[in-house]
């Protein structure tokens, strides 16, 4: 990844993480449907990669598109959810 991807994606994740603690973790939560925790791992796992995929494709952070940013980003993420099985049969797959 070259400088400029990665210093948009730090931008990026800065934005979106500082995004999530403005308007609060349980909060934002609740909005898209799943549990606080599920969201504090999204910021540690899922929206640094997030990042680096809007950078890459040249998707800057702009402050009017911040919101449709964030909402787009947390649709992404919810369906990914979605879609990873849960319990015993998740461990088993990724012991693999």
């Amino acid at each position: 990844m070259r400088d400029t991807h990665i210093h948009t994606a730090l931008k990026i994740e800065s934005t979106l993480v500082n995004a999530i603690n403005m308007h609060g973790t349980e909060t934002i939560a609740h909005a898209i449907g799943i549990d606080r925790s599920q969201l504090s791992r999204w910021k540690k796992t899922h929206i640094p990669k997030f990042a680096r995929f809007l950078a890459f494709i040249g998707y800057g952070v702009k402050d009017d598109d911040l919101h449709r940013l964030a909402k787009e980003v947390a649709q992404l993420l919810i369906k990914e959810m979605r879609s990873e099985p849960e319990g015993p049969e998740r461990i088993d797959e990724e012991s693999k």
